[in-house]
């Protein structure tokens, strides 16, 4: 998890750094981390863990989005 929480704000990061932009290296990272936070979620049982998880969820689909509307 510790992983998948760094993998996905680096790639938020990144992307703010870069004025909205990512790599195509990055790009999969980030989506590969949205695949991964959907299938962990509901395997969380503490609330706070849910809570957590779900908007750094939300933050990767946000950024996905984003993305796509600038290609």
């Amino acid at each position: 998890m510790v992983l998948l929480d760094a993998d996905t704000a680096g790639c938020v990061l990144t992307w703010l750094n870069n004025g909205g932009a990512l790599d195509p290296k990055r790009t999969r990272i980030l989506q590969s981390c949205i695949e991964d936070l959907d299938r962990v979620i509901p395997q969380i049982t503490e609330l706070t863990g849910i809570q957590y998880y779900e908007r750094l969820r939300q933050l990767a689909l946000l950024v996905s989005r984003a993305l796509s509307r600038t290609r």
